[in-house]
C-alpha cells in the first residue's frame, strides 16, 4: 500500500465552547403585577387649593430591551429600550373647597412609550444599577380633560388635553436596576430570570388660557416605579478553536488549507494534531509499521498532550478519485480517532489491499 506524504486537511467539525466577553440578547419583559410597582401616582396642584389631588393609574404591557450580558457572570453592562408601549388605567382627580372652588379631571386609557434616546444605556456590571435619566417615559395616547373653577381668581375653564396630538413626558429619574438570576445552563445557552426596575418622575405644566392671573400654569406630576420581568435566554456562540490557535501562534487570518510554515502540511492538520505552528508534524503523521503475512501496518504517533480535533483515516485505490472512510475496526482508536487521543494509534489492513491512505481533520458528514 502506498502512503502519500502531503495530507490535505478538510473542514473541522468540532468547536470549543469559549464564549465572547459580552453577548447581546433581546429580552421581552412584561409589566409585573405586584404591589408597590407599576402604580403611577398622578397629582394635580392648582393654586389656592392647598393639598394636591391625586389618583393612581396601573400600568400594563410589554417592553423589549437589548442587553449586553457577560455569560460567565450574568452581569449586564448595557441596557437599551428598543420597543416599549405600555398603558395605564383611566384615572379621576377631583377636589372641592368652600370659598376656593372645585376641579375635576378624568382620563381615558393612557398609552406611554419607553425609549432610550441615546443608545446604548450604560449599566454598572458590578451592581446592576443605571442612571434612569438615560431612558424616557412619554405619554403618547389618550386624553385628559375636565373643568376647573377658582372663585378667588375668577377662573372657570374647561380643560382638554390630547396626548396623541401633544405628547408629554421626560427622562426617568433616580437609579434603576437590572438583575439577572441564572435558572438553567448548558454548553449552548443560559436561561435567566430578568427583573428591571425603572423609576419614573415626570412633571408637566398645563396652561390655563386667558387666566385673570395672567400666564397661569398648573403642574401635574407622575411618580412611581415600573417593574418589568420575564425570562431571558442567552445563546452562547462558541469561538472557532482553530482561529484561537492561529492568533496564539501569531498567524491570524490564515485558513486551515494554507501552509504557513512551508512544510507541506496544512495549518488545519498542524492544529488538529495538537502542535504549535512551528513544531515539525512529521513524527506524528501516518508511517509504515510492522507487517505480517496477512496484514500491512501503519501507525500515527500523537503528542503526549493529545490531539485537539477528531482525525479520520480515509482510503482509496485511485488517488484521483474520491476517498472513503476506512473501516473503524482497522484503526486501534476507532475511526474517527477522537479528539484528546495520545500515544500510538495502529492501522492494520489486509496485505492484498493496494491503495492510498489520507488523514482528514474532523468527522465525516
Amino acid at each position: 500500500m502506498t502512503l502519500p506524504r502531503t495530507l490535505p486537511a478538510l473542514a473541522v467539525s468540532c468547536l470549543l465552547s469559549t464564549p465572547a466577553v459580552a453577548v447581546p440578547v433581546t429580552a421581552n419583559l412584561d409589566v409585573v403585577e405586584e404591589n408597590g410597582f407599576n402604580e403611577i401616582s398622578l397629582s394635580f396642584q392648582p393654586p389656592f387649593f392647598g393639598d394636591p389631588g391625586e389618583d393612581t393609574t396601573t400600568l400594563s404591557g410589554q417592553v423589549e430591551l437589548l442587553l449586553e450580558v457577560d455569560p460567565s457572570t450574568g452581569q449586564v453592562s448595557e441596557m437599551t429600550i428598543t420597543d416599549g408601549t405600555i398603558s395605564g388605567t383611566p384615572l379621576r382627580i377631583s377636589e372641592s373647597q368652600f370659598f376656593v372652588g372645585r376641579y375635576e379631571l378624568n382620563s381615558s386609557v393612557i398609552g406611554a412609550d419607553l425609549t432610550t434616546p441615546e443608545a446604548p444605556g450604560i449599566v454598572d456590571p458590578a451592581t446592576g444599577e443605571y442612571d434612569a435619566s438615560q431612558h424616557n417615559f412619554t405619554v403618547s395616547s389618550g386624553t385628559l380633560g375636565g373643568s376647573i373653577s377658582i372663585t378667588l381668581a375668577g377662573i372657570n375653564e374647561e380643560l382638554s388635553f390630547d396626548f396623541e396630538e401633544m405628547p408629554v413626558g421626560g427622562a426617568g429619574s433616580g437609579t434603576g436596576t437590572v438583575t439577572l438570576t441564572l435558572l438553567e445552563s448548558s454548553e449552548t445557552s443560559k436561561t435567566y430570570d430578568a427583573v428591571v426596575l425603572l423609576p419614573i418622575s415626570v412633571v408637566e405644566n398645563f396652561a390655563v388660557p386667558e387666566s385673570p392671573l395672567g400666564d397661569l400654569e398648573i403642574p401635574i406630576s407622575a411618580t412611581g416605579t415600573a417593574k418589568l420581568g420575564g425570562t431571558v435566554v442567552l445563546e452562547i456562540i462558541p469561538e472557532d478553536p482553530f482561529v484561537l490557535w492561529t492568533e496564539a501562534n501569531g498567524i491570524p487570518g490564515v485558513t486551515q488549507l494554507e501552509d504557513s510554515n512551508g512544510d507541506s502540511v496544512p495549518n488545519g492538520l498542524q492544529w488538529a494534531l495538537g502542535l504549535d505552528a512551528e513544531t515539525s508534524p512529521f513524527p506524528h503523521l501516518l508511517s509504515p509499521s510492522e507487517t505480517s503475512a496477512q496484514n500491512v501496518g501503519f501507525t500515527i504517533t500523537l503528542p503526549d498532550s493529545g490531539s485537539v480535533a477528531p482525525l479520520t483515516v480515509l482510503s482509496t485505490d485511485d488517488p484521483s478519485g474520491s476517498f472513503n472512510v476506512l473501516n473503524s475496526g482497522a484503526v486501534s482508536a476507532g475511526n474517527p480517532i477522537p479528539a484528546g487521543t495520545s500515544g500510538t494509534v495502529s492501522i492494520s489492513l489486509p496485505r492484498e489491499s493496494r491503495g492510498f491512505l489520507r488523514l482528514m481533520v474532523g468527522e465525516p458528514r
